[in-house]
């Protein structure tokens, strides 16, 4: 009885391994060969793919907005839409400005063109140059990093518009000491190029209070100041000449002229209930004289209604001037800046370049024969005390307050600005010569 129960175990125990064996999977078994793979579809992304902020501010753009493409190529890059807006004041401005990245950079160029320049009006997280440089650096930080600002004897510029030696196609618009906007520019955007001009005289170094001029060969030094420009001897211990009082100077400067020796360019700007405008006046040595080479010329001119063509108010708008020596001429060009619509707002929202105007020179010594239009100031002899008078007075000539000049009477007619046909310069009053030096003349113009 027993052998048939061990018997009867061990056969059950057989049954169950050889049930549990023949239940198992080779781990290596493969599928089927005529069993099809399913295969993963990735349908493409409808989403934009490219640059994100913060961009890379350099000569050729900004991030992905660069100089020399088409305007339209641009708009397409843009996933909020059309941004296009066009800022045309006559002989001012004529531009098509995309705004981009939540209106924090500005691509603008001539209508259906390429684009021109690229501005960025945003802080460090919307874009910034390779060495950390960004809106809202300081003027000292932007020295440091990108080098002292470009100087040269054929170009002027406003003082709070800075060129980098290390970006020369860059202008750096500086407010209250920090940097407010820059603008990447094509290279004939705003001051064309020029072929170096020689001269014999090397400007002295800048003072505290005064910038070097070479006006003759042995150098001086132009101290402004406020509303005064007195031009010095290069040790500053003689004042060769005193402009009259110049109301609403905006800056002045030595500018190259065509005889290889420098002009005392000056920009003014007077302000009306309804009219903004700038003036061009230029003087030269001649002999022991300082004459006018460009009677008060005006420039540009803003009204109301043209500010508001462009949604901003008249007296907020700013402009920031470069000039540029010609054999002939001086060329004009530089930004316009406007504010955000924010009340009290110093922030600028908009910056465009603005259209080149063009003053003609006077040739020569034909300055010196037109007495009216003679600034009058006389070079004192060596030895001679500040203050001494020298030479004859001015023939006659329009008085103080001439219709059209800054300062004085609007015309019958606003004038057309130089970039509308050339420029019309308005003769302006002469200064006595027998005036002490440094003394306030009565006119208050260039």
């Amino acid at each position: 009885m027993s052998r048939w129960i061990v018997v009867g175990l061990g056969l059950g125990l057989g049954l169950a391994v050889a049930t549990g064996c023949g239940n198992k999977r080779p781990d290596n078994q493969q599928a089927p060969r005529d069993a099809r793979q399913i295969r993963r579809v990735i349908e493409p992304s409808t989403d934009q793919v490219g640059q994100l902020p913060p961009y890379a501010i350099r000569a050729d753009g900004v991030g992905p907005y660069k100089l020399g493409e088409k305007l339209s190529d641009l708009l397409e890059q843009l996933a909020s839409g059309p941004r296009i807006e066009l800022f045309e004041i006559a002989g001012v401005v004529h531009r098509n400005v995309i705004r981009a990245e939540d209106e924090a950079i500005l691509v603008g160029g001539e209508q259906s063109s390429t684009a021109s320049f690229v501005a960025v009006v945003g802080g460090a997280e919307v874009a910034r140059t390779e060495s950390g440089i960004h809106v809202g650096s300081t003027r000292d930080e932007l020295v440091a990093a990108l080098g002292s600002p470009v100087d040269d004897p054929d170009h002027a510029r406003d003082p709070r518009l800075l060129v980098p030696s290390s970006l020369p196609n860059v202008r750096v618009v500086i407010g209250d000491g920090r940097v407010a906007a820059i603008v990447v520019t094509s290279a004939s955007a705003i001051a064309g190029a020029v072929p170096p001009s020689r001269s014999d005289c090397e400007r002295p170094a800048a003072t505290g209070k005064a910038i070097g001029a070479c006006m003759t060969a042995a150098g001086e030094l132009l101290e402004i100041g406020g509303d005064d420009v007195v031009v010095r001897s290069v040790t500053g211990e003689r004042t060769l000449a005193t402009l009259p009082k110049l109301a609403g100077l905006v800056f002045a400067a030595a500018l190259r002229g065509p005889e290889g020796r420098d002009e005392l360019v000056v920009i003014t700007r007077t302000d009306e209930a309804a009219l903004r405008s700038w003036w061009l006046t230029a003087y030269r040595f001649e002999g022991t004289r300082l004459v006018r080479s460009v009677d008060a010329t005006q420039l540009y001119q803003l009204s109301t209604a043209s500010a508001r063509w462009i949604g901003a108010d008249l007296h907020d708008v700013e402009l920031y001037l470069e000039l540029t020596s010609r054999v002939d001429s001086i060329d004009v060009g530089g930004l316009l800046t406007a504010p955000s619509a924010t009340k009290g707002s110093t922030k600028i929202r908009d910056v465009v370049v603005i259209s080149p105007a063009s003053v003609a020179r006077r040739r020569g010594k034909v300055a010196a024969a037109s007495e009216a239009n003679d600034a009058g100031v006389a070079i004192p002899p060596a030895g001679a005390s500040p203050g001494s008078s020298f030479g004859s007075g001015p023939g006659p000539g329009p008085g103080p307050g001439s219709p059209g000049a800054p300062g004085g009477p609007a015309p019958p007619s606003a004038p057309a600005p130089a970039s509308a046909g050339g420029g019309r310069a308005v003769p302006d009053a002469g200064v006595d010569a027998t005036a002490p030096a440094g003394t306030e003349a009565d006119s208050g113009k260039p």
